[in-house]
């Protein structure tokens, strides 16, 4: 899944931003940060098929418990980040129900449904763990406001 330069650059922006959430993130930021570098790991490590409109039960699986785990972040945070991450989450998942379901769909439009969705997460994931970055740097007192 790595062997593209496309999917390279995204490899890169997908682990910066989940580096970002995991070192300038609170509590909430940090474990969904953590939880897409897990989800992603196993998705490359169980990924073997190359039909794109054919949906791989183990990656329908990672994909739904990371949604389950993005719904319980937007229940128990009183962020808004993690409702729209759970929204985008839920397309991903969409696209394989309805792949599952045999509406057959065209590879472009499954790839392109796929790659909304998992950006859309990341773009939220990010905005989330720079807002609470700069939350908590906002009520910290600086060393020169001390003296």
């Amino acid at each position: 899944m790595l062997d593209t330069l496309y999917s390279q650059l995204g490899a890169i922006v997908w682990l910066g931003v989940c580096a970002f959430a995991l070192l300038k993130g609170d509590k909430s930021e940090r474990m969904a940060g953590g939880a897409l570098v897990i989800a992603w790991l196993a998705t490359l490590a169980v990924h073997r098929d190359t039909n794109l409109t054919s949906v791989t039960i183990p990656v329908f699986l990672i994909d739904m418990a990371l949604l389950a785990l993005l719904i319980g972040l937007s229940w128990r945070s009183d962020r808004n980040w993690p409702v729209w991450a759970a929204a985008f989450q839920s397309i991903v998942v969409l696209v394989h129900v309805v792949t599952l379901v045999d509406l057959r769909i065209r590879a472009i439009a499954y790839l392109s449904a796929q790659t909304v969705g998992t950006y859309g997460v990341l773009i939220c994931l990010a905005v989330g763990t720079f807002w609470a970055w700069q939350t908590r740097e906002a009520i910290r007192p600086r060393e020169d406001d001390l003296h």
